[in-house]
């Protein structure tokens, strides 16, 4: 399937605002006939029952990017799920990991990874501290969890911008992300869900609206945009407390 202009424009972007020009050209190398082939197939196939060694070697590695799309929202960078090391060439990335010169099989694991992910978030865990965050520090509290647990992630069919094809078509890996325009499930005004999910005050108006003061508002707006850092660190950094999704 052809990818719309609009779908183009949009991996487009991401890719710009995801990466350099240098790496973005670096991402757009095309892969292997048969790579590509795997990644179709491991994406169409049922998702592992179980989060292997290879699956969370990768994870480890994920780098994790800003969705542009409506308010913005955590997701795996498409570019450069693995970051910028070796010069951006992700598939080596990922053959070094796990330790294989398989390079279809190496792409298999990443995309498994990459399903994985919204489950690895309820499969570890991840106590309250100050972490680092490349060279800055974050300090990573409950509030953090509980959200990274409650937003939404949407399955590559409902990102808008195509097939697995039309992503490898573009030079991009089909990664997941949360959604932009319902981070959190259901509202569009994401910031009285993420009170809710926080039990914190939430009023109910005459008209059934669910509201929250302003100060509260700008509050959860700041925690929104936090919860990138936070999956960063709890990809690098939590435990697993099982491996069976």
């Amino acid at each position: 399937m052809t990818s719309s202009p609009f779908r183009r424009q949009l991996l487009r972007l991401l890719g710009t605002l995801l990466c350099s020009p240098v790496l973005v050209r670096a991402a757009e190398r095309s892969l292997p006939a048969a790579v590509r082939k795997r990644i179709v197939a491991t994406l169409a196939a049922p998702l592992p029952s179980v989060l292997n060694v290879h699956h969370l070697a990768l994870i480890r590695r994920f780098n994790i990017g800003w969705s542009p799309v409506e308010s913005g929202a955590p997701m795996l960078n498409p570019a450069q799920p693995l970051g910028d090391s070796n010069g951006g060439d992700t598939l080596a990335l990922a053959m070094q990991i796990i330790a294989t010169k398989d390079a279809a099989l190496a792409a298999q694991r990443l995309m498994e990874a990459a399903q994985l992910l919204p489950h690895f978030v309820q499969m570890a865990n991840l106590k309250p501290g100050n972490y680092a965050n490349g060279k800055t520090p974050f300090t990573f509290t409950t509030r953090h969890l509980t959200l990274l647990r409650q937003q939404s992630w949407m399955p590559l069919e409902m990102l808008g911008m195509g097939s697995a094809e039309d992503y490898l078509a573009e030079g991009y890996w089909p990664t997941p992300s949360v959604d932009g325009k319902r981070p959190y499930g259901n509202f569009t005004n994401y910031p009285v869900e993420m009170a809710q999910a926080l039990n914190l005050p939430v009023r109910q108006q005459a008209d059934g609206t669910l509201t929250i003061t302003s100060n509260l508002e700008a509050e959860m707006e700041a925690l929104h945009e936090q919860t990138e850092a936070a999956l960063q660190v709890f990809v690098w950094q939590a435990g697993l407390m099982r491996n069976k999704v």
